[in-house]
């Protein structure tokens, strides 16, 4: 069983590569897409992404709908992936903003590892 874990952030700006080097990193930019994509804003899939009506809810509330409608989407989406964990840190460089990044951990299954 594969144990590596990775984990990607709210704060992880990294740009869409069209050419990845690997199935894994193909796997960990798509989580990375459907984390990033608001519901509704894909032409030919108005399904893709994550609701953001949540952003204005009290902190605890907002935090459970991100990680159902982050857990629902990623299974949806990309199934080659199990979600682990998904949790929230504040920036580091601004962390009394009151603003949280959600830390998503995933594993990639072992039939995809290469």
């Amino acid at each position: 069983m594969n144990e590596v874990l990775h984990t990607l952030t709210g704060i992880d700006l990294r740009e869409v590569n069209m050419f990845p080097n690997s199935v894994h990193e193909e796997i960990l930019q798509n989580v990375m897409v459907l984390l990033k994509t608001r519901r509704g804003t894909v032409p030919l899939d108005r399904e893709l992404g994550l609701e953001n009506d949540f952003i204005d809810d009290p902190l605890p509330r907002g935090m459970m709908r991100f990680a159902l409608f982050a857990l629902e989407t990623i299974q949806d989406y990309e199934p080659r992936v199990e979600v682990t964990e998904i949790d929230f840190t504040p920036r580091p460089d601004s962390a009394m903003d009151g603003r949280l990044y959600p830390r998503v951990k995933v594993r990639i299954l072992d039939e995809y590892i290469a």
